[in-house]
């Protein structure tokens, strides 16, 4: 794990209660990885399901803790704020419950200068619950 949940704040701009990651476990020029486990105050909760909002909002996430921690590495490095310049391919394949462990990873597929092409899938028990790319632009 290279951020936990107490310290990772420090690398994205989100703050509670829209926080929807808790640790960022990986971290390179090729992708990320991130776990969020779905607490029951979580706001995007209804009936014990978590919105596919929620869900998109965690691979956006994923990308800024990735991206963010990647920028601090860098001597005297801050993270960089990033845009969702675009969401395409979003594609859901189950629900997300109440006490769930989200596995989210992201590819990074292209960059060209800021502008970066991911693409993110969030799983739980194995089972994919949502998929998309994204384009992430950072400023």
């Amino acid at each position: 794990m290279l951020i936990s949940k107490e310290n990772i704040t420090s690398i994205i701009p989100q703050r509670a209660p829209f926080v929807m990651i808790d640790s960022l476990l990986t971290a390179d020029e090729t992708g990320f990885k991130t776990e969020f486990k779905i607490a029951s105050d979580n706001l995007f909760l209804e009936n014990a399901i978590l919105s596919e909002s929620a869900l998109i909002e965690n691979i956006a996430q994923t990308c800024a803790a990735g991206f963010g921690y990647l920028n601090s590495l860098v001597e005297g490095g801050e993270p960089k704020l990033g845009f969702i310049g675009a969401v395409t391919h979003v594609n859901v394949e189950q629900a997300a419950k109440e006490n769930d462990l989200i596995e989210t990873s992201v590819e990074v597929l292209s960059t060209f200068d800021t502008i970066h092409l991911v693409e993110g899938t969030a799983k739980a028990n194995g089972n994919k619950l949502i998929s998309c790319q994204m384009k992430i632009v950072l400023a």
